[in-house]
């Protein structure tokens, strides 16, 4: 068993230093879309088309052997919030998530001093992602997502001075 497990763990840290962070552009769109079609709560095509020509969202992928495993999208403002952030169900545990989102907080423009983001409140694994990050909670909003019903969690990476993510 423990052979196994050591196996599957340098695959993944392959994966992993193989894998590339690019902007999110049409030539991704049918694997992001194939991602969101997959998670809960996904995005349509016609919104992901939307994201790429909004010039105040920025967005990005995971990409790894020329196919898009993980998204994210983050509006910009005086702040960043992360709108949406999902690895294809196949990638998932493999530090993809991980790495997408560090290395695009730490290209963020130095006017930018924080990331904000909700989170439904049973999405636990998501939640111990975003500590594991460095995000605190701030609060809750009650009855914020539908289909099911749930809370949402709202989080807050402040990083004025510092964008390295443990």
């Amino acid at each position: 068993k423990t052979g196994t497990w050591q196996r599957g763990k340098i695959m993944e840290n392959t994966m992993l230093s193989m894998t590339e962070i690019k902007p999110f552009g049409i030539n991704y769109i049918e694997d992001v879309s194939e991602i969101h079609f997959q998670v809960f709560d996904g995005w349509s095509m016609k919104s992901l088309i939307s994201d790429i020509a909004n010039s105040a969202t920025k967005s990005y992928v995971a990409v790894c052997s020329g196919r898009a495993l993980a998204f994210v999208s983050y509006l910009m403002t005086d702040d960043a919030e992360m709108l949406f952030v999902c690895t294809h169900p196949a990638y998932r545990h493999s530090g993809l998530a991980t790495k997408l989102i560090k290395e695009t907080i730490a290209a963020m423009p130095d006017e930018i001093h924080r990331v904000v983001l909700e989170v439904r409140s049973k999405n636990r694994e998501a939640i111990s992602l975003y500590k594991k990050l460095g995000f605190v909670e701030l609060g809750v909003r009650r009855d914020f997502y539908t289909t099911p019903n749930d809370d949402a969690i709202v989080m807050e990476l402040n990083f004025r001075g510092a964008k390295e993510l443990d």
